[in-house]
């Protein structure tokens, strides 16, 4: 007994694509939400009374965000580590007091990274589904 597998030959070519085809477009998605995520944080702290610049730059100047796309044989890990960065700004080495405060009272005044995060990730959803249509 003999079988026409062909259409599955080909299913199973286009499949194997997949992934090669979704990095590019997923690292567009997380570049994008991170960016977001930044904003979001920039702006949280910028409200704060303590925090913000003045009249040199503050903690805000110093969060940015820094993208790894980590790949092994057609399988990629997209990565985003978004806050501040010391290297950017010396005020980066205020980030703990800003979100988690000290003993004492005052700090801990800026809404914490992960709000932001959660406040991105309806966009960064809607963003990948748009980015992967069409790919099955």
């Amino acid at each position: 007994m003999s079988a026409d597998t062909s259409d599955f030959d080909g299913l199973a070519r286009d499949l194997r694509k997949i992934p090669a085809a979704m990095v590019p477009k997923m690292r567009g998605v997380v570049a994008k939400s991170a960016l977001n995520t930044k904003k979001i944080m920039q702006t949280d702290v910028r409200k704060s009374t303590h925090f913000r610049g003045k009249k040199k730059p503050g903690l805000d100047a110093s969060i940015d965000y820094d993208l790894k796309v980590l790949s092994f044989g057609g399988d990629a890990e997209i990565q985003a580590e978004i806050g501040p960065n010391p290297e950017r700004n010396p005020a980066a080495g205020l980030a703990g007091i800003a979100y988690f405060g000290t003993s004492r009272p005052g700090g801990g005044t800026v809404r914490s990274p992960e709000d932001a995060m959660l406040e991105e990730a309806p966009n960064f959803y809607e963003f990948a589904f748009k980015a992967t249509e069409g790919l099955l």
